[in-house]
């Protein structure tokens, strides 16, 4: 399923060229980046190196603490995307089994980044399933 991410992406492309968010050396600076930053944040902490796959960048966190709410679920995934956000920005969530994902671009006029802040963990974990259940109405949610 293609997300809103894909478009934001494809208008970006058109605006500022096909090879925009496709230098694969800057996604590796931008990664390097990434692991130097993540250091700094609780109550999460990054799960081996990036990951690169068809010019997108993964980076996999692992929540060391509960995850009670929403809020509290996005304060996480801004407190990484605060510090490696650029000039341009977006980001959506999704719930998956076994965590929530946060596809993202990001970047300037000349260069970009396409990628995902995937959270997992039993913490991640247990959130996603409590809101996936919330969302279907399954009977391990109640209001």
């Amino acid at each position: 399923m293609a997300g809103m991410r894909d478009a934001v992406v494809a208008a970006l492309r058109a605006r500022y060229g096909e090879g925009w968010a496709a230098d694969e050396e800057a996604n590796i600076r931008f990664s390097a980046d990434a692991e130097a930053l993540l250091q700094g944040i609780d109550g999460i902490h990054l799960l081996g190196d990036a990951e690169f796959e068809d010019g997108e960048v993964t980076l996999r966190v692992w929540v060391d603490r509960p995850v009670p709410d929403l809020m509290t679920a996005d304060e996480l995934a801004f407190a990484v995307f605060g510090r490696l956000a650029e000039e341009v920005f977006y980001a959506e969530r999704r719930f998956e089994a076994g965590g929530l994902r946060y596809p993202f671009v990001t970047g300037s006029p000349r260069r970009g980044h396409v990628g995902a802040l995937v959270m997992t963990g039993p913490y991640a974990a247990d959130f996603a399933e409590r809101f996936r259940q919330r969302i279907t109405g399954g009977v391990r949610y109640h209001a």
